[in-house]
């Protein structure tokens, strides 16, 4: 039997790339660090409250002017900075929690404390992308949310 050896070490990629994932704490670390939305604000969005970074990806087509693309440039800016750091901030609680149970020693008034930090910090980050959505929204003429919703595949019902 031959073998081949882009196939072995692609079979190995495949297998460890899921262990890695997991180790990962939270498991939601990359997109908190990036102050990515994550869906966070996705009920906003299917209920025609575009989101800016999806409005300056669709800028041509929704024929932004000058004054909307700055808009929504200052707002995927506002969001990223604010997001990033209560991302690092959530993420820093976590790895503590994670810490506490490692030591084997999770007081349960620290436990209580740290899920509250964590619950509080996570909707702050949740705020921050829904109120993104919420400035962006008077920004636009009607006819761009709704030519936004058909492209992003969301129906707008009144």
């Amino acid at each position: 039997m031959k073998r081949h050896p882009f196939l072995t070490a692609l079979v190995f990629v495949m297998l460890i790339s899921p262990l890695q994932a997991q180790d990962k704490i939270p498991p939601d670390r990359d997109g908190l660090l990036n102050g990515e939305g994550m869906g966070l604000a996705s009920l906003a969005e299917r209920n025609g409250f575009p989101g800016p970074k999806h409005v300056l990806e669709l800028k041509d087509q929704l024929r932004l002017t000058p004054d909307q693309y700055e808009a929504a440039r200052a707002l995927v800016e506002s969001v990223g900075v604010s997001a990033k750091a209560l991302g690092k901030e959530i993420v820093q609680n976590e790895e503590a929690l994670s810490a506490m149970f490692r030591s084997g020693t999770v007081p349960e008034e620290m436990l209580q404390s740290k899920l509250s930090e964590i619950g509080k910090l996570r909707a702050d980050v949740r705020r921050v992308h829904l109120q993104a959505h919420l400035r962006m929204k008077p920004v636009l003429r009607p006819e761009q949310i709704e030519l936004y919703s058909k492209l992003r595949g969301y129906e707008i019902k009144n």
